[in-house]
């Protein structure tokens, strides 16, 4: 049944950065996005390590969920995924062919308010490296050769009664509760764009809501698109996701492997005994978008001897200007703006950068004109460009 919805450790570090990505197994439009973290070639593992009480899992042969690369950024209302991996992405066995109807699963697990305290362990899931704090996942399921849902999960609940709190008064009403959570009790839904949403469980009919996925032609990588607005609001009425954030993401691979290599080393050729593989990467910090974009400059030869805050230009400016600086090695850059009473107004840039010269665009939105200082910090110096707007 659809219901009505109300519009609702030490990290790498990826910058915001604002991109345009079309869903649809071309990713060309991925090419200026950094990535966010390479995963190692062999390191698939079984999926019931930890419930085994084991200490570290058990390794599996299975290509099809060997994540190799994933690439995340924004639009500021949209999140976006991309992973590559060793064999192809959503490869499952088919009821029609004799064989047991498989599932694949393309995950991101979010910490959406980067506290450990709130979800759940990563363990708990049978996934590793282990950590802590994830507590909604934008996810697809394939089943039985096809796509089955694109859907959102929040791990919010530690037990049976807070689940059906959730689902009976939280879900319907658009509320997401950060609060400590387990893996075992979670509410997974499917989002239409009118805004209302059927609850579904893994393996169920199939929905096509506002979590769009596309594969490649040789199905080695895979996009996902996921509108922030999807994963709800808090009680007070704050987006879950919103551009400013700052968040932790964990990328993972999961599928039952009937097709596996493991399976047919055991003989299992016909689809028919599942395998169950799963390959989670580092998990890497990611700042929403407030509008900016970086991109790359000077080549090697024009490099400066120091970190370097350029002039602003236009300045004075009436709609947006353009912040640069440049950098003699590659560093962790913070590039900030503040007004007259030494208040922050914006943060530009809160990551690592390449030698060489960058631009960052600053729009203002909802301040008022006058003077601003544009702040640079990196390697302990900091540099200050005066900027005048004239909205």
């Amino acid at each position: 049944m659809k219901h009505a919805l109300s519009i609702l450790l030490l990290l790498p570090t990826v910058a915001f950065a604002q991109h345009k990505i079309t869903i649809d197994g071309q990713f060309d439009d991925w090419a200026d996005v950094p990535v966010a973290v390479v995963d190692s070639a062999g390191d698939v593992h079984d999926t019931d390590w930890f419930s085994d009480g084991l200490s570290e899992p058990r390794p599996r042969r299975y290509s099809d969920v060997d994540l190799l690369e994933v690439k995340f950024t924004d639009d500021g209302e949209n999140l976006y995924g991309y992973m590559r991996a060793t064999g192809k992405i959503g490869r499952t066995s088919r009821s029609a062919a004799g064989q047991k109807a498989g599932r694949y699963y393309f995950i991101f697990t979010i910490d959406v308010d980067h506290d450990t305290v709130t979800g759940y362990r990563l363990a708990e899931g049978n996934y590793w490296p282990d950590s802590r704090g994830y507590d909604m996942n934008m996810e697809v399921e394939f089943y039985d050769g096809a796509f089955n849902t694109g859907h959102y999960i929040n791990h919010e609940f530690l037990n049976e009664q807070e689940l059906q709190y959730g689902r009976e008064h939280d879900l319907p009403n658009g509320i997401v509760r950060l609060k400590p959570g387990s893996y075992d009790y979670y509410l997974q839904w499917v989002t239409f764009e009118d805004s209302s949403y059927v609850e579904v469980s893994d393996r169920g009919p199939v929905y096509q809501g506002i979590i769009e996925i596309a594969v490649s032609p040789d199905s080695h990588e895979a996009e996902i698109k996921a509108p922030m607005w999807g994963f709800l609001k808090t009680p007070e009425g704050e987006p879950i996701i919103a551009p400013g954030k700052t968040i932790v993401v964990s990328a993972s691979l999961e599928a039952s492997g009937e097709l596996s290599e493991e399976a047919i080393a055991h003989g299992y050729t016909q689809g028919k005994k599942s395998f169950w593989g799963s390959d989670t990467a580092d998990p890497f910090e990611y700042t929403v978008s407030t509008g900016t974009r970086v991109t790359a400059g000077a080549p090697a030869a024009a490099l400066p001897r120091t970190a370097t805050l350029l002039p602003c230009y236009p300045n004075p400016f009436n709609s947006q200007t353009v912040v640069r600086f440049a950098l003699p090695h590659p560093g962790h850059v913070r590039v900030e703006v503040f007004n007259l009473l030494g208040e922050r107004v914006a943060t530009l840039l809160n990551g690592w950068a390449s030698a060489g010269e960058h631009r960052l665009r600053w729009a203002p939105q909802g301040l008022a004109g006058g003077v601003y200082f544009v702040q640079m910090r990196v390697a302990g110096r900091v540099e200050v460009r005066r900027v005048v707007y004239l909205p």
